[in-house]
């Protein structure tokens, strides 16, 4: 995907909210990690004032040796567990709601689906990152992939929030854009040991990430990177890879790599664009 500049869908939308399955990750170094997305609204500033900082979002695959096979963070595939068994060629997310909660106390995306309205207007504690829903596709090859510049309103920000769910109905364009996700907000390709598979869920998850200390926007804040670590959604308590045909509704398996997905983002500062924490230390939530 080419880098995009974001910009207000309308003058009128408020600030998002955060609910189900709420994954609460505290002490993240000053960085913010959120989702593109191709509208975004201030709640909080003037969306066309000098106050206002362009900030790159980019995106990267947390790639740990405990979940890969043996040089498979050199390749574009990603291939999964001691034997290299699982191979992703492609993992998709979708994600929307992504706010800045300039406190810890409340939630933007609680606010925002408490108000029935996607659009609705939450806090003044909140800034707007993106809320239609976002198509995200994961590089594989560990590698860093800046996707947008967001601009954002100067100030202190404690948490990042976003919603990892399928795109409502009334998300028409994205709907229409990308029918392989109806009633889906997961998507993943590869291979089983040699045969293809398709993986699909309609997870759900409220995220939460802490910046500790909290995350200031300003001239000098450049890029932000958000680390998902799919190495690790189809393993199982042994570290082994879970073969994706088995994850059939109710199955344990399907719960695991739910489970897995839920626990996956982590959110830092990246102003080198290297793919690794400017503050070295952060805890993740996993």
């Amino acid at each position: 995907m080419d880098d995009v500049i974001a910009s207000p869908a309308d003058d009128s939308v408020g600030c998002v909210t955060i609910t189900e399955e709420k994954m609460t990750v505290h002490q993240f170094k000053p960085l913010l990690g959120f989702l593109l997305g191709s509208t975004i609204a201030g709640c909080s500033s003037d969306m066309i004032g000098a106050n206002l900082h362009p900030v790159k979002l980019s995106f990267t695959t947390n790639v740990s040796s405990a979940a890969l096979s043996s040089g498979a963070a050199l390749k574009s595939d990603l291939a999964v567990g001691p034997a290299g068994d699982l191979v992703l060629t492609k993992v998709q997310l979708v994600l929307d709601k992504i706010e800045l909660n300039e406190g810890m106390s409340t939630s933007c995306v609680t606010e925002i689906e408490d108000s029935g309205n996607d659009h609705g207007a939450a806090g003044v504690e909140c800034e707007d990152v993106a809320r239609d829903p976002v198509l995200v596709d994961m590089p594989l090859d560990a590698t860093l992939k800046p996707t947008i510049n967001v601009p954002l309103s100067a100030g202190t920000y404690s948490k990042l929030e976003a919603k990892l769910e399928p795109a409502r109905d009334g998300a028409t364009a994205f709907n229409a854009a990308n029918p392989t996700f109806a009633g889906k907000s997961v998507r993943v390709e590869g291979t089983f040991k040699g045969t293809p598979f398709v993986f699909t869920s309609a997870v759900r998850a409220g995220i939460e990430m802490g910046f500790d200390p909290p995350l200031v926007i300003d001239a000098v804040t450049t890029n932000a990177t958000i680390s998902i670590n799919v190495a690790k959604w189809f393993l199982d308590a042994n570290n082994a890879a879970v073969d994706p045909s088995t994850a059939t509704v109710g199955s344990d398996a399907l719960a695991r790599i739910e489970d897995n997905i839920r626990r996956s983002f982590h959110a830092f500062e990246d102003d080198h664009e290297s793919g690794v924490d400017d503050h070295a230390g952060h805890s993740g939530n996993d």
